[in-house]
């Protein structure tokens, strides 16, 4: 677990092993591809995800689509990113932020805010997560310009 922190409005946790059942979560492969969310609209003509969204209710983080791909092999064997717009929105930065530190043991990068619809944050690779700690690993991909800003083992998140 990881803590985003700094000068946001609400310093939120972040746990990754729960990401895999997240539908936002985005094959290492489709990223490259420009494929930077992985949610897809509930298709009305399906009765079974229509009752269910009605019966249950919309959840959040959205799940449907994951709990119906995980059964599947390809989940057990993919490499996955998560886009960290969401959940930097989520603790709200203050209106002065200009930049998100991330660190280990070793290094420190400074990200500007801006770059962030284009942070991920890799959780698994090869259908395993990364450490055993849980602790993942983050770039900046911007199709036009390829992977910048990477940090591998990240344990520290604080919005500057």
């Amino acid at each position: 677990m990881i803590q985003i922190k700094g000068k946001v409005k609400f310093p939120i946790t972040l746990d990754s092993t729960t990401w895999i059942f997240d539908d936002r979560k985005v094959r290492l492969e489709d990223l490259e591809k420009g494929v930077f969310d992985g949610t897809k609209p509930i298709a009305f003509e399906d009765n079974r995800e229509w009752n269910r969204a009605i019966l249950e209710g919309q959840t959040n983080p959205p799940t449907l689509n994951s709990e119906i791909k995980y059964k599947k092999r390809s989940v057990l064997e993919g490499s996955f990113v998560i886009n960290m717009t969401p959940f930097f929105k989520n603790a709200e930065p203050a209106s002065d932020a200009t930049t998100i530190r991330l660190s280990n043991d070793e290094d420190t990068i400074d990200i500007p805010l801006d770059l962030l619809p284009y942070l991920f944050f890799q959780f698994a690779k090869d259908g395993k997560r990364l450490y055993e700690d849980n602790m993942i690993d983050s770039f900046v991909y911007i199709p036009e310009e390829g992977y910048q800003y990477s940090i591998k083992h990240v344990t520290n998140i604080e919005v500057c």
